[in-house]
């Protein structure tokens, strides 16, 4: 846990009121050492496209391996339906060990840079782009989102999992964002917004974490965004997000069907009544510069 004194810089920053870059630092030291030690390990597996699909990109109810494989389903339906990564140069933001990097690079975009703040999953990501002979099509860096390396107008598309509760409360990371993006391009980023009561019991429980999350509001990304021509946030799962409780990595049959049910009614209520998504458990958010 966070002592007293980043405790209380933290909300400070949460409310947007300025602080001392060298606190600021400090607190992303904090960050990214949490991450370091979580990135450790021995040679990563390489990326297999249908392992992808099957174990990330499939309900978590069927093949789905993480808990929230539908939601990432639904992410990457979300970002071919308005601009596939196809063709494109890519930027992987927070790209941790740049799996999702390599999957692009596998399936049809042009280029990938990726980047993230832990060293360590940088290394090991690179390690295994050589044994795929991908490094000249995927390129990788340790670097901090409020200050990107990148050329202006570099980038056609962005994408970003579950990355903005652990950046967005550092200086000019959304002006940094729209710099580096093209104009007429997009940026996705799926998320779990506080604005949903589970989540928002959750955060309040929890309270602040060493690895640097922080509870997200719509309205917040909204505000801090307002360079964007467009911001728009699709807010998915409403009962389904119980699945928390419910799911394990080997369900039995009522488990599965039980997740398959809630995800069910929460499609009729949403078509039912669309305003029920300003409360979805998760997001899916696209910014247009």
């Amino acid at each position: 846990m966070f002592s007293t004194k980043h405790s209380e810089l933290l909300r400070i920053i949460y409310k947007g009121t300025h602080t001392m870059t060298e606190d600021i630092e400090h607190i992303k030291k904090q960050e990214k050492d949490f991450h370091e030690r979580f990135r450790k390990g021995g040679p990563l597996p390489l990326v297999e496209v249908e392992k992808v699909r099957k174990d990330l990109l499939s309900p978590c109810w069927e093949s789905g391996v993480d808990i929230y494989s539908d939601n990432k389903m639904a992410f990457h339906e979300f970002i071919k339906h308005r601009c596939h990564w196809i063709d494109k140069y890519v930027l992987d933001y927070g790209c941790g060990d740049a799996l999702f990097a390599t999957y692009y690079a596998l399936t049809g975009a042009r280029k990938v840079a990726g980047f993230d703040i832990a060293e360590t999953g940088i290394h090991r990501a690179s390690e295994r782009l050589k044994k795929q002979d991908l490094c000249d099509k995927v390129k990788l860096f340790v670097m901090d989102a409020s200050n990107l390396n990148f050329p202006d107008n570099e980038f056609e598309l962005v994408i970003g999992h579950g990355v903005l509760h652990h950046v967005i409360k550092y200086p000019n990371i959304f002006e940094e964002l729209y710099r580096v993006m093209k104009p007429g391009s997009k940026a996705f980023f799926y998320e779990g917004l506080a604005d949903f009561p589970l989540w928002r019991l959750h955060w309040k429980l929890q309270g602040e974490v060493p690895q640097g999350d922080v509870p997200i509001f719509a309205k917040e990304i909204r505000s801090k965004a307002e360079m964007f021509t467009d911001v728009e946030i699709l807010g998915d799962t409403f009962l389904s997000s119980f699945k928390h409780f419910i799911w394990k990595r080997k369900m039995g049959s009522l488990r599965c069907a039980t997740l398959k049910i809630l995800k069910k009614i929460d499609d009729l209520m949403f078509s039912i009544y669309p305003p029920l998504r300003h409360w979805g458990g998760f997001c899916y958010i696209c910014f247009t510069k």
